[in-house]
């Protein structure tokens, strides 16, 4: 076998690797999220398994960030698996999934998509253990 050809299947397998090993972290409800999904669809997604009634518009989301750019509508919602408030609740941060939605549908999912895109749209993010105090 040539070197370059088993490299390239160790790649392949490394990647294959840490796919399955993100998706493992992941919350159930987040991994049914498909890409282009509304984000009413979303919310219904997101509501399985709510102890309890209420009529919270957003179950499970933490919080909440709006951007307008380039005529678009950038809509961020911070998943919790287990329906904490932020000013209700403290979470960590790294147990939050950041859920963008372009226009209303989802376009990513988790915090190294988030950061992309809030880089290359120049988004200034203010990061949210400073945020938490703002209700």
């Amino acid at each position: 076998m040539h070197p370059f050809f088993v490299r390239r299947k160790l790649y392949a397998l490394a990647a294959l690797g840490t796919m399955a090993a993100l998706t493992a972290c992941e919350d159930k409800r987040t991994s049914q999220l498909t890409i282009g999904i509304t984000r009413d669809s979303a919310m219904s997604v997101l509501a399985q398994k709510i102890k309890g009634g209420g009529h919270d518009a957003f179950p499970n989301v933490y919080d909440r960030e709006s951007y307008f750019t380039n005529g678009k509508t950038h809509e961020v919602l911070y998943f919790t698996p287990n329906n904490e408030k932020k000013c209700k609740d403290t979470v960590d941060v790294k147990k939050l999934t950041p859920l963008v939605f372009i226009d209303n549908k989802l376009f990513a999912k988790g915090w190294p998509a988030w950061d992309s895109i809030s880089k290359a749209l120049h988004v200034s993010n203010v990061p949210l253990e400073k945020k938490q105090g703002q209700c």
